[in-house]
């Protein structure tokens, strides 16, 4: 039972589901239905398992020093060894769904995005380009979907907005404890930048963001437009005038999670 409890705390269960939430979200609204976007669920879960318990299994000597005790590892509910053999099983079965699931080449941007993910855990997670391997691994999400369900390349706006929720994502998610990493050395782009600069990258990311949709959409539909646009102002304000660090995450998620929403809905009104 501990193992079992092991495994589901050291997966990131919140980011993971998300994740896999989102892209079965996007892949709907591009024209999957029934099983194939069931499939598509499955195949990114089994991936972000992967990238959870490799992320914990990398970390565990960092964790165990600074104390981290919501970490499986540092209360030996499941060892490292046990989390690598879990998270390489998982990528390999993820890898096997994609290219089963989009094809060889639809599969392969999953495959690639998957690449990108464990490049950030065994290498660039605590350096100043931590944000880079997430631009490129939700950027290439599109492409997944768009040539897995006809064979099309996916449109450029699609990639620019899934790149920016995706770096705008890891920023704000860094900055609660970008204290207590920096205390550790433990590094990353927040770091780097400190956390006044990645709290203006995040906003100046998400106003490209929304300007995209919000140009996308505004012939077909005025008020998703201005829907997008004043949820952007609200968070701004709201994000902007606090003085606590967790709010102003809180505000940026929120961007994140309305550019999702009209990033789903502005696509399935077009097609």
């Amino acid at each position: 039972m501990r193992w079992i409890q092991g495994l589901s705390k050291a997966c990131h269960p919140l980011p993971t589901v998300a994740v896999s939430l989102v892209i079965t979200a996007y892949a709907w609204s591009l024209g999957w239905s029934g099983w194939p976007l069931a499939a598509v669920f499955i195949t990114v879960f089994i991936g972000q398992l992967s990238v959870g318990w490799s992320n914990d299994a990398h970390d565990v000597h960092l964790d165990t020093k600074v104390g981290r005790s919501s970490k499986p590892t540092v209360t030996e509910d499941i060892t490292a060894q046990s989390l690598w053999f879990a998270a390489v099983a998982a990528l390999c079965i993820s890898i096997a769904l994609s290219w089963i699931v989009a094809g060889w080449v639809g599969g392969s941007f999953h495959v690639f995005a998957l690449v990108m993910a464990w490049l950030y855990n065994i290498r660039l997670s605590r350096t100043a380009w931590s944000w880079f391997p997430y631009a490129l691994a939700f950027g290439s999400a599109p492409a997944f979907l768009t040539y897995g369900l006809s064979g099309e390349p996916p449109t450029f706006w699609s990639v620019a907005m899934f790149a920016i929720i995706g770096v705008s994502a890891h920023l704000a998610n860094a900055l609660p404890d970008a204290d207590s990493d920096a205390s550790a050395d433990m590094g990353g782009a927040v770091i780097s930048l400190g956390t006044r600069r990645s709290l203006q990258l995040c906003w100046l990311l998400l106003a490209v963001g929304t300007g995209i949709l919000i140009v996308v959409s505004i012939r077909t539909n005025a008020w998703l437009a201005s829907i997008v646009a004043i949820a952007y102002l609200l968070a701004v304000t709201a994000g902007t005038r606090s003085r606590q660090r967790t709010a102003k995450f809180h505000a940026v998620i929120a961007v994140v999670v309305v550019n999702v929403c009209a990033l789903v809905l502005i696509t399935a009104i077009a097609d």
